[in-house]
């Protein structure tokens, strides 16, 4: 099956270059990159690199290994505790989908017409990694963009050493202001690494981040600009993110409806509530100024975007959701689907590690934007433990204890209810979204999709002991 190749390949050697700064790839040592070094110091303590060294993936391993054999060793006390959290754990979960779907929000109404301002100059940071023609159209839409290209630059971040990437871009006739910037093939390879090779590099008052896929509308930027310079605050906007191949399968359409759901509906109403929130990897707009201010991208996290939310709130930056859209496509495949999420996953939760507790009733935050911010994340990378630990805890405490049947009717209850009110809100959703399919299928989505989140979820617990810097690369179509 092509879940099990994916978990396969996850356990293959992956060197760690925190641990051996360094690795060898067909003989030659490839030492880790200034740019990396440089930024270690910059942020200190808020690096990731400080959380995925071995020895402290190795104290979480024996923490989580610890504590589901006390848990079966001590059912009837530890054990059940640990049970009843999981299921609290389940429910916060469904409260905050049920909240996102069906919660009081206010009816936005649409921007009047532009008008013309005196327009600041933006950068645009594009990097890639093994592309090949899907980038031909980004670069169109770039093009077709309605902002004076006198106050452009577009920055197309490429490794020395990625002859794919270099190919394509040779077939296309580049404006002048675009520029190639070639950057060194060394550790950590990340999309962070490439982005702080960009930031040096930029020349515009705002930047802003677009990948293989994104496709922006053609006033995005105006509307940015409007955005930024209409406020007397420090803030950095973030455009909606749609997705264009909805309609090609299962996969896509779950994650259509999981897009609409996070953008139109949860971060619109943190946005509203002006609670902090996670920006996404692309179509977000912030000065350079702001984006030095609070440190910029850590090459040591594999979700660089929400490390980077952090900090901008930290800073003092206000994050807000604009009347705008990227529309971009998603993986179509299990396996590359899988790929994206478990670096998400994985990165999410050395995100955790790195600022959890440091942000507790920090500036910016307080006690019900941290809240906001972190609880739905902590329940989510929970979810992997809680699952394997509630197999185990059932089936060896069983034939002494007799898991409580009130305990299992509400188990059962809760993946009962769950599965319903993920079918409604994804009929409701697909309505939304203009997907047509039948009751029996709109199901059958809800529980296959269900079963690679799991997958995904244990994927990462695995690669964040194995490989945490691992970027599981998405293929675009």
């Amino acid at each position: 099956m092509i879940f099990l190749k994916n978990i396969l390949r996850a356990t293959q050697k992956n060197d760690n270059p925190i641990e051996t700064m360094s690795r060898k790839t067909s003989c030659t040592k490839i030492e880790m990159d200034d740019f990396a070094k440089q930024q270690l110091t910059i942020l200190k303590n808020q690096s990731a690199a400080n959380k995925i060294k071995l020895p402290g993936r190795i104290f979480h391993l024996l923490l989580w290994i610890g504590a589901t054999v006390l848990g079966i060793y001590f059912f009837k006390s530890f054990g059940l505790a640990i049970a009843l959290l999981a299921m609290l754990n389940y429910l916060i979960l469904l409260i905050f989908r049920i909240n996102n779907n069906f919660g009081a929000r206010k009816q936005h109404i649409n921007d009047s017409p532009l008008q013309d301002i005196d327009w600041p100059t933006f950068s645009i940071i594009f990097p890639l990694k093994n592309e090949d023609e899907v980038i031909h159209e980004t670069i169109q839409s770039i093009q077709a963009l309605d902002y004076p290209v006198e106050q452009l630059q577009v920055l197309i971040v490429v490794e020395e050493t990625d002859a794919l990437t270099q190919k394509s871009l040779s077939t296309i006739n580049l404006p002048n202001y675009f520029r190639v910037l070639l950057i060194p093939t060394l550790t950590p390879f990340t999309k962070g690494r490439a982005l702080l090779h960009a930031l040096k590099a930029v020349t515009g008052k705002f930047l802003t981040v677009l990948d293989a896929e994104s496709r922006p509308e053609s006033l995005q930027l105006k509307k940015a600009a409007i955005c930024l310079t209409n406020t007397a605050e420090q803030i950095c906007c973030q455009a909606k993110i749609s997705i264009s191949n909805k309609g090609h399968n299962w996969i896509t359409r779950n994650f259509a409806t999981e897009y609409h759901e996070w953008y139109e509906q949860h971060l619109y109403k943190l946005s509203e509530n002006e609670l902090p929130f996670g920006l996404g990897g692309n179509s977000f707009y912030i000065s350079k100024e702001n984006m030095l201010k609070a440190g910029s991208w850590d090459p040591f996290n594999v979700t660089e975007d929400v490390d980077l939310s952090v900090r901008l709130v930290r800073s003092g930056i206000k994050l807000c959701i604009f009347e705008s859209y990227t529309n971009e496509n998603c993986p179509e495949t299990a396996g590359n689907w899988l790929n994206q999420r478990t670096r998400w996953n994985k990165g999410l939760f050395i995100t955790q590690l790195v600022h959890l507790r440091r942000t507790f009733l920090s500036k910016g935050f307080g006690l019900k934007g941290w809240f906001s911010f972190w609880l739905r994340m902590i329940c989510g990378t929970m979810l992997p433990f809680f699952n394997i630990y509630i197999s185990f805890y059932i089936l060896f405490s069983y034939p002494q204890f007799r898991f409580p049947f009130i305990l299992s009717i509400l188990l059962w209850a809760l993946f009962v209810i769950n599965l319903l009110i993920s079918f409604v809100i994804n009929w409701i959703n697909y309505k939304k979204l203009g997907v047509k399919q039948s009751v029996f299928v709109t199901l059958m989505d809800v529980i296959r999709y269900l079963f690679l989140q799991i997958l995904a979820g244990y994927r990462a617990f695995w690669e964040y002991f194995i490989a945490p810097l691992k970027w599981n690369k998405t293929i675009h179509q």
